[in-house]
């Protein structure tokens, strides 16, 4: 685990978490997590990074030490700088090291103000970030990619993308020559006991849908199980060919102990 803790103020809000990341069937781990906090906020954040196995290691860590690194606003426009500024820093990492030329990475990361009870989050490529509220779990945000083009489009249903077959090849990531930028929430929304998270690289998302995403949920009496669970159902499903997956859950908690009422 990747984490690193700053003084804070007593929070306000209760937060419970758990990450966890494989690699899967590769011989190496592209992907990583951290979280950290930034007096009354908190950071959680996952990476899949592209490149090989020295450049994608090297991205998605350098994306991963700019989040820890920075300070945690949940003001939208400094939140798209500090992204781009994060991808600039890779890129001078490209030209300064050539075995690293073609490194990229991709980026989840929400934000909680513990004290406000507000959360932002943004994305860069196609790792993602669900939200459940209301006994509904909800997607927050759209891949970006050649495929989800497509379906967004109208020229692929969501049935035909999972067999597409250049569905890995990304319209924007951090470090790489985008043709989309960073994509952040534009106003920072309000966030309660009962609500919960989870950041996830396409390792997850490619294996479980969002109905296996809540039925996990649902029947988890942790955080820790519920991630937990996610990685064993991922595990069992790639039968051999599982990509790095990684995934984080946060719930957010009365007392932060008692798990959420979702039954």
């Amino acid at each position: 685990m990747i984490e690193e803790a700053k003084k804070s103020e007593q929070p306000t809000l209760a937060l419970v978490h758990h990450s966890q990341t494989n690699k899967g069937d590769r011989s190496y781990n592209e992907d990583a997590y951290c979280h950290v906090r930034d007096q009354h906020v908190i950071s959680f954040a996952v990476a899949d990074g592209m490149g090989g196995a020295a450049g994608g290691l090297q991205a998605s860590h350098l994306a991963m030490h700019a989040v820890r690194t920075a300070s945690l606003t949940l003001q939208p426009e400094q939140f798209t700088q500090q992204l781009l500024a994060m991808s600039k820093q890779i890129q001078i990492e490209q030209e300064n090291n050539p075995q690293f030329s073609h490194m990229s990475t991709t980026v989840a990361e929400l934000r909680i103000d513990t004290y406000t009870q507000k959360a932002i989050w943004a994305h860069w490529g196609d790792s993602r970030i669900y939200w459940f509220r209301a006994k509904e779990l909800m997607a927050m945000t759209t891949d970006h990619s050649v495929v989800q083009s497509l379906v967004s489009a109208g020229l692929l249903s969501a049935e035909e993308a999972k067999t597409y077959p250049k569905k890995n090849i990304l319209l924007g990531a951090v470090g790489a020559n985008s043709e989309v930028g960073p994509e952040v929430l534009g106003t920072p929304i309000d966030v309660s006991s009962g609500d919960a998270f989870l950041l996830c690289t396409d390792g997850i998302w490619n294996c479980l849908t969002p109905e296996d995403i809540e039925a996990s949920l649902k029947k988890s009496d942790s955080v820790q199980a519920w991630v937990t669970d996610l990685m064993d159902q991922v595990q069992k499903m790639g039968q051999g060919n599982n990509d790095n997956f990684t995934a984080t859950g946060v719930w957010i908690t009365s007392d932060g102990e008692q798990t959420l009422l979702l039954k």
